[in-house]
């Protein structure tokens, strides 16, 4: 991996050792605000071996998350053509369409990879390209999902640096209400069915969410979704 590349983590709130710091963590991964910089926690598991290569990565200015992932992470970590990978991202945003597509491409050329994605915010989810984009993911086997607590709870103990690090305090408390409304938003989304969540701000900028079903087929559909 590039110098460079390190050393932008660093200051990225990324340690040497892979880990996020705790403070870069709670400011990326809290859903109920929005961040514009895109972190993604990960791990590689090879069918031939127990161990699990973890770290982290964030977009830059030039290469998104997925794509650094696709192009050196991947290249770096791969052994033998006949091993199977099961891989899996946690990421502060869920991949807009074009980094989808080439997400595809990538497990098209790579058919002993299994992918699950998690997410803690949908981007851009009222674009269509982006929700087509998820949509192709999941008709090839991708999992999506919204990380809900256990999830925020895993990652919390496995990527974030133990510096000053208190187990008891975990965080986050308070996430249910944007859980529950970007996995409806997400099921909206993978069932091809109008956006039932609105995001505006106040005059303070802050982000107001708010659940909008206007149409039987929407209520029917998010009735029977079990985020």
């Amino acid at each position: 991996m590039a110098a460079g590349w390190n050393r932008d983590h660093v200051c990225r709130g990324i340690t040497d050792g892979g880990k996020i710091l705790q403070e870069t963590f709670i400011d990326s991964y809290d859903p109920s605000v929005l961040r514009r910089v895109q972190y993604m926690l990960y791990e590689i598991k090879w069918s031939t071996s127990k161990r699990l290569w973890q770290r982290c990565c964030h977009s830059t200015r030039m290469e998104h998350a997925e794509i650094h992932f696709i192009e050196d992470v991947f290249q770096e970590q791969r052994s033998h053509p006949s091993v199977h990978y099961s891989i899996t991202w946690y990421m502060s945003w869920s991949p807009c369409g074009d980094c989808c597509k080439q997400i595809r491409d990538f497990l098209k050329e790579q058919p002993n990879v299994n992918l699950v994605i998690y997410v803690a915010r949908i981007y851009w989810h009222k674009e269509e390209n982006n929700r087509q984009g998820l949509r192709s993911l999941m008709n090839i086997g991708v999992s999506i999902q919204v990380m809900d607590l256990p999830v925020y709870s895993y990652c919390w103990r496995t990527f974030v640096n133990d510096e000053d690090k208190d187990e008891y305090d975990y965080w986050p408390r308070h996430f249910a209400p944007w859980i529950m409304l970007y996995s409806l938003e997400l099921q909206s989304i993978l069932q091809n069915i109008p956006s039932c969540l609105e995001i505006s701000t106040d005059e303070n900028q802050t982000p107001i969410f708010s659940l909008c079903v206007e149409d039987e087929e929407q209520k029917r559909a998010l009735t029977s979704a079990n985020p």
